[in-house]
């Protein structure tokens, strides 16, 4: 009987060991996981703040006149974010284009709530018609950031790359839905999508 007793024991050490070996892993990839989420958004939002910056200088040496004339149209975007998480929803952008290159703007994302634009940049190159490029920062309501980065088409829409704070990316699509209060319309069917 000790001898049953004593193999029991031992294979209950044994079990023991190897799902405490099995937690400290299970927890040391999480934390792998999560280092990996904050080093990508980490260098996302490097790569975002650098492109800030190239738009601040970019702008400051296009022609007055042609950044007026290219500049993007503010008022509503509207779209649908594609997120490697499979957390797709529709969006919603209010976005404000200054003179100066600037963006301010609020939004919201159907899943995740409203946020702010707490910094961003636009900028056309001189001698492009057309197009343009983008980069801002989202603080939400929940906490979190998103940088996000973007090209403007001939066409008005803006398309961009983003990556979050949460470890998710993903890409967006963001339509002119709706002038801003006091925007003149331009090329309607080059920046809504429609005829006048």
């Amino acid at each position: 009987m000790n001898g049953l007793w004593s193999g029991r024991l031992e294979a209950a050490a044994v079990v023991s060991l190897v799902a405490a070996a099995s937690q400290v892993m299970d927890r040391e990839e999480r934390e792998d996981e999560n280092d990996a989420f904050s080093s990508d958004y980490t260098n996302e939002l490097t790569e975002t703040r650098a492109l800030i910056q190239e738009l601040l200088t970019e702008h400051q040496e296009t022609d007055p006149l042609v950044a007026q004339i290219q500049m993007p149209l503010s008022g509503k975007y509207v779209g649908e974010s594609a997120e490697d998480d499979d957390g797709d929803q529709p969006v919603s952008t209010h976005l404000t284009f200054d003179t100066g290159g600037g963006i301010e703007g609020w939004g919201y994302d159907d899943v995740d709530g409203p946020y702010v634009i707490k910094e961003g940049r636009w900028s056309t190159r001189e001698g492009k018609l057309g197009g343009g490029r983008v980069a801002w920062i989202e603080k939400y309501d929940d906490g979190f950031e998103v940088a996000l980065r973007g090209q403007i088409r001939d066409d008005g829409v803006i398309r961009a790359m983003w990556a979050s704070d949460r470890g998710i990316s993903g890409s967006v699509e963001l339509v002119l839905n709706e002038l801003a209060d006091g925007e003149e319309p331009r090329n309607m069917k080059r920046n809504m999508g429609g005829p006048q």
